[in-house]
């Protein structure tokens, strides 16, 4: 059985849709099928929570798409988990956020874990998703590196280097035992700072594409998938807003 998988970056461009699919393509197991895919229109960025909500209408289309497709899962392809709870109440199969499938990674690799955010403006929006998903005891810190978005494919040399003096001073200052990368633009490079610093370094796509492959998996197998009971039970169709 071939599994598809749909990773929607929510703000990309055509390059960042073929780094995510190139990056994917070196992780993704030989019976899944990845489609990367960014949205028609909307910001470049989702630092503010009225960017969110520009393109939460087209992210739920997508996802809903995907299922209709016959996908067996989907990524949300921002940190910021924008639109999760909203997927998950429109759809039956798994829909993955890369803040949450890391943060749960993070606590099986470790005691606690820090996070490396773009800008100080993150911080808040990261504390409250770590707050959601249960997770705020296990967190030793979220630093900023003092980079946007917009900036981090272009200035890679910039970023690598913030995320290496960050990563150190979380592990060093903070107690931190894992480093969570903040931001799926933050890809890539992992594996390279994990083996320098001598601590678990968690790639946010790598971590929520995997995450994604083993839910397609238990879903096409097993039918389980995220509970209709309470949470994610979906709008009734008889209202007509579906």
């Amino acid at each position: 059985m071939t599994l598809k998988i749909l990773f929607i970056n929510p703000v990309g461009t055509d390059a960042y849709d073929a780094h995510i699919a190139t990056l994917l393509g070196r992780i993704k197991r030989d019976d899944v099928e990845p489609t990367v895919v960014h949205l028609a229109k909307g910001p470049e960025h989702l630092e503010y929570h009225f960017y969110e909500h520009l393109v939460m209408g087209d992210t739920l289309k997508e996802v809903r798409r995907a299922e209709k497709e016959g996908y067996q899962a989907a990524v949300i392809g921002c940190f910021y988990d924008p639109g999760l709870r909203e997927a998950r109440e429109l759809v039956s199969m798994p829909v993955v956020g890369p803040a949450e499938s890391t943060m749960l990674v993070a606590c099986s690799l470790g005691h606690k874990f820090s996070i490396l955010v773009g800008r100080r403006k993150w911080v808040a929006k990261m504390e409250d998703n770590a707050r959601m998903y249960g997770l705020s005891d296990r967190l030793a810190s979220i630093r900023p590196l003092g980079i946007k978005v917009v900036e981090m494919l272009p200035e890679h040399d910039r970023l690598l280097s913030s995320v290496r003096r960050e990563a150190a001073a979380a592990v060093e200052e903070d107690g931190a035992e894992v480093i969570v990368l903040g931001c799926t633009v933050e890809s890539g490079f992992s594996d390279q700072l994990s083996r320098e610093l001598k601590v678990p370094i968690i790639d946010p796509v790598v971590t929520s594409w995997k995450y994604a492959e083993m839910q397609a998996d238990i879903y096409a197998r097993l039918g389980i998938s995220h509970s209709k009971v309470g949470g994610y039970e979906r709008p009734p169709d008889e209202e007509g807003w579906l």
